[in-house]
């Protein structure tokens, strides 16, 4: 494999913990998860941000981080019921459900999860039902559950002005774009990662300040131009296509465009 091809390979799009990047912004909503789960009542957590913004990222980071302490569940795809839900709760626990009396399993989750430390964490939750959204509202009041529900933003604010969220008890912490410095470190960590620091070089600020615009500091999108940069880059060096051999303004916006991001 080119050395192109194996940079191209760490900027794929990808959910694996190993490869998380701290940004400001997950600091933060790490730091101030943590705080909640410590010195708060139990309630809803909403984590908002634009598509691509690193939430799902996020949630596979604290998996990671906290599955050694507290009994964590991070449930991908919502489209489920509440009979859904309580088995799913019920299963995570080692319990068979005894039956389909959503009451009986719903006191039965709530004696289980109320005795302990955990967190339940959906992902892309704006994509819950409405009978679903309403049924995790009646879970939450029960004081006996941590959620978090992970959203993008315009969902998620208009989840928010519904009376039943509105006047509950909740927290929202948000996901902000990568900065320019930020979109620096984590090209040079990435590429250093696998040895290829030469290639860092051959970056200059100019060229990722570039890739920061094209993308608005969005995460997936900047991880986009790089994948196809290098796939780019790839191809004009082994066709010896001699105006393209390096990265530049050019390739980039060729990246850019092959990602979807630039057009004609």
């Amino acid at each position: 494999m080119s050395r192109w091809l194996e940079a191209a390979a760490r900027f794929e799009e990808r959910r694996d913990s190993r490869d998380y990047f701290e940004i400001q912004s997950a600091l933060g909503a790490t730091q101030r998860i943590q705080t909640l789960l410590e010195n708060t009542f139990r309630q809803l957590i909403f984590l908002i941000g634009e598509p691509g913004s690193g939430k799902s990222f996020l949630l596979h980071h604290l998996h990671a981080l906290w599955q050694e302490e507290r009994d964590i569940l991070l449930i991908e795809t919502p489209f489920m019921t509440p009979l859904d839900l309580l088995k799913k709760l019920l299963a995570h626990k080692g319990i068979e459900a005894p039956g389909e009396d959503i009451e009986q399993l719903r006191l039965t989750a709530t004696e289980l999860y109320g005795s302990c430390e955990h967190l339940i964490m959906i992902d892309e939750a704006q994509l819950l039902s409405p009978e679903m959204k309403e049924f995790i509202r009646i879970l939450s009041d029960s004081k006996a559950f941590w959620f978090i529900l992970a959203m993008h933003r315009s969902e998620g604010e208009a989840i928010l002005r519904a009376p039943h969220f509105k006047s509950r008890p909740h927290r929202i912490i948000e996901l902000s774009p990568l900065t320019p410095v930020e979109c620096k470190n984590y090209v040079h960590k990435e590429l250093i990662r696998i040895g290829f620091s030469e290639i860092t070089d051959e970056l200059s600020p100019r060229l990722i300040a570039k890739a920061h615009r094209i993308s608005q500091g969005n995460f997936r999108n900047f991880k986009k131009i790089f994948y196809h940069l290098f796939h780019l880059l790839h191809y004009t060096n082994s066709h010896n296509k001699t105006k393209y051999l390096r990265p530049s303004s050019c390739t980039l916006t060729m990246a850019a465009m092959s990602a979807e991001l630039l057009h004609d």
